[in-house]
């Protein structure tokens, strides 16, 4: 009981985050599910909270939500599930975080450069979701590759949301044929089903309250700092590899 309190409380937390910035719950909340959850459990449960949180925060900002962008961003997804994760499996995961770590840097500070804005969405869920199953980082990833300047914050947000829905959910579902049973942890995630849909309530509400400007500056430089630990975690783990 006291596990599913603490959970809940701190998915209440990281989803508010994220409601209000579009990212940076998630990372947080697996980085405190590391210390009380079993490794062999770690990622499909955040796997599975994540869905919840990102579903709560799609019920809240489903008026925002770019359907014309998600639509052929869904049917990438579901391809590059299929085809990206095999050929990603080839990739040592340290060197992956690493190069991940650095086009989120780019894709945010010179987009002109990779010309992200003329990505089909169906190319964006192709390769985001391929490489996040292996590698993580979903979420900043998916970020960095969406046309931010276009939209506004709440657009940002929601369809982001629903991006990471769609990304979760084929996790969960992979994770599912490798006879992981999430249903055992139904309290769990009842609790924290329960409490990412408070936090993106109150999220939403601060969202509302954050000017256009000041948004962008604060995703782009939260951005960067998700970007920086994923580099971290890479070259830390090539050190030690390589000790």
């Amino acid at each position: 009981m006291t596990l599913v309190v603490l959970l809940s409380l701190a998915a209440f937390v990281t989803s508010s985050i994220t409601a209000a910035m579009g990212i940076g719950g998630g990372v947080v909340l697996l980085a405190l599910m590391a210390q009380v959850v079993p490794p062999a459990l770690l990622i499909p449960l955040h796997g599975a909270a994540q869905l919840m949180s990102n579903t709560n925060r799609v019920l809240v900002q489903r008026k925002f939500i770019n359907w014309n962008y998600i639509k052929p961003f869904l049917l990438g997804s579901v391809a590059g599930g299929a085809l990206i994760t095999p050929l990603a499996l080839y990739m040592p995961v340290p060197v992956g975080q690493v190069l991940l770590g650095l086009f989120i840097v780019l894709a945010t500070w010179k987009s002109a450069w990779l010309r992200l804005a003329s990505w089909p969405p169906a190319a964006s869920g192709g390769v985001t979701t391929g490489l996040s199953l292996i590698l993580g980082a979903t979420g900043p990833l998916v970020m960095s590759v969406l046309p931010k300047s276009d939209w506004e914050r709440q657009v940002v947000v929601g369809t982001h949301g629903m991006a990471m829905v769609i990304q979760h959910g084929i996790k969960v579902i992979a994770f599912s044929t490798l006879n992981v049973s999430l249903m055992e942890y139904w309290p769990l995630l009842l609790g924290i089903g329960v409490a990412t849909l408070a936090g993106n309530l109150l999220g939403a509400k601060l969202l509302a309250r954050v000017p256009e400007d000041k948004f962008t500056i604060i995703l782009n430089w939260l951005l960067t700092a998700l970007a920086l630990r994923l580099m971290y975690q890479g070259l830390n783990a090539l050190l030690t590899t390589g000790n």
